[in-house]
């Protein structure tokens, strides 16, 4: 009897299996057939020459109607400056990330390039220009040269040894037997936090990008690999404008401006010496996390 029913429980289990299948379909294929938020007007255009300035004019953002998450942004980033974007969790310091890179555009207000308006920027021809190195970075099956050189095919030998030594990547090479061909998994499981945030790193020099936008890279490794990440992300750094998502205030003390955000406004503007002299929000939080 029992050897009778156990086929009978394998199909009821296949037909659960399916059903979850069927049901995560669904889901994939609403988010496919969703219309982009960022959308392309008036033709695909290109920022004449380097990016001098990004510059957001009285901007808004808001993913539900009528609920705001950034509330009036006017901003100048100049091209090699390194901002640092601070505030409480919440605050819309991601939303206005999302903007940058056009994950989003604004629903109020203006984000201009180089005087051009972001909606008039494809965003695959924007996004060439920006590199992001985020807190936790993706790693694809495939080999370790792969991961690290997706953005840039057909690089030469020379560049990626360059490569390898200024984003810190050449002892994390020299520890596989395969070196550039060690076979990586879904994820980067064989490796820690710290390698793959100095992979991230590699990648956006691979990229050559003109900016830089930082989530707080150095946020959850031990104090040796956040040495080597520091030093290969100032080598990044060099002679590009720089956002700086800074979740420990200690990061944002060299930045050239610190944008403080609260409630999605943007309440505070300076270096480190002038927000503290002013005894504000940037104050109070310093001294939070003092």
């Amino acid at each position: 009897m029992r050897m009778f029913f156990r086929p009978i429980r394998d199909l009821a289990e296949k037909y659960n299996i399916l059903q979850n299948a069927m049901a995560s379909a669904e889901r994939i294929f609403l988010l496919l057939d969703r219309p982009s938020a960022a959308t392309l007007q008036s033709g695909g255009k290109t920022p004449a020459g380097p990016l001098e300035t990004i510059r957001f004019e009285n901007v808004s953002l808001a993913y539900t109607p009528n609920e705001p998450v950034l509330k009036s942004i006017n901003l100048t980033i100049a091209a090699g400056q390194t901002v640092a974007i601070v505030g409480a969790t919440g605050s819309g310091k991601t939303s206005l990330v999302n903007l940058l890179v056009r994950f989003y555009d604004p629903t109020g207000g203006r984000l201009r390039f180089n005087d051009v308006d972001c909606r008039h920027i494809a965003p695959e021809t924007l996004r060439k220009r920006i590199a992001l190195v985020m807190q936790d970075p993706f790693l694809f099956t495939g080999t370790l040269r792969s991961n690290l050189f997706f953005a840039a095919p057909g690089i030469s030998a020379a560049r990626q040894d360059e490569i390898l030594d200024a984003s810190r990547c050449r002892q994390l090479v020299r520890r596989f037997p395969d070196g550039l061909d060690t076979p990586i998994t879904e994820g980067g499981a064989s490796l820690s936090s710290g390698e793959r945030q100095l992979i991230s790193v590699a990648r956006a020099f691979s990229a050559d990008p003109e900016v830089i936008i930082l989530d707080e890279a150095t946020s959850y490794v031990d104090s040796e690999t956040e040495m080597h990440l520091q030093a290969a992300i100032g080598n990044l750094m060099q002679g590009r404008t720089c956002v700086v998502v800074a979740h420990r205030l200690t990061t944002a003390r060299s930045a050239d401006q610190i944008v403080v955000l609260n409630g999605g406004c943007l309440v505070e503007r300076g270096d480190h010496t002038t927000l503290m002299a002013q005894k504000g929000y940037y104050y109070r939080l310093y001294q939070l996390q003092g």
